[in-house]
């Protein structure tokens, strides 16, 4: 004999799977991938880590093994959070350690003697700091080597040059990190560089 409609079950199943459709979806978007490579075969079954920047007991470093010159980190994250790729020490000066941004996407690292991140918003902005980083790091290095071999004249040049380039590179990360001060970039940025600014730029950082 049939059952009676029962329209209250129903519901019940009803509100039930779409109850699961809203945490599957959740949880999707949460989703992170590091794909990662490095610059050939060598490497193979060696250790590569990701380790958080701040608060890093061991439960909270993963680790994978290097195969086919290429290694993957993958799970869910809530919230941004900085972290960093190493390998072992012994590794160190051809795998250059990484900062990366753990947050929902697909991130694209690529370890070598100067590594580099992207492919979501915040990898994308960390790694243009890194470039614009690099830049007036190296120029300062061409100046203050010319400085070592230049007479009295060139020296008086070479040095406003540096004094100039030091203010403008000091502008570039104030600017940068309070850009981006909503964000773990700018966060990260400006406890790496806030004793380099003036308490006025410092300033536009107080907590309101």
């Amino acid at each position: 004999m049939r059952k009676p409609f029962n329209s209250r079950r129903m519901l019940k199943v009803s509100s039930l799977i779409f109850l699961l459709l809203v945490l599957f979806g959740c949880g999707s978007e949460t989703n992170f991938q590091i794909e990662g490579k490095v610059p050939d075969n060598s490497y193979d079954g060696e250790w590569i880590y990701l380790v958080p920047l701040v608060n890093a007991p061991v439960e909270r470093v993963d680790s994978t093994i290097i195969k086919n010159g290429a290694f993957t980190f993958e799970g869910y994250v809530e919230l941004p959070e900085v972290y960093i790729i190493r390998t072992r020490p012994l590794y160190r000066l051809s795998l250059q350690e990484l900062l990366v941004i753990k947050e929902p996407g697909l991130i694209h690292t690529y370890m070598a003697k100067n590594s580099i991140t992207g492919g979501t918003a915040l990898n994308d902005s960390l790694h243009h700091w890194k470039q614009e980083k690099q830049v007036f790091d190296e120029k300062l290095r061409l100046i203050q080597q010319s400085l070592q071999n230049s007479n009295e004249a060139d020296s008086l040049i070479l040095n406003q040059q540096l004094d100039s380039l030091k203010i403008s590179k000091i502008n570039f990360h104030y600017n940068f990190a309070l850009n981006n001060k909503n964000n773990v970039v700018g966060q990260l940025l400006l406890r790496m560089m806030s004793s380099s600014f003036s308490d006025e730029q410092k300033s536009h950082f107080a907590t309101e």
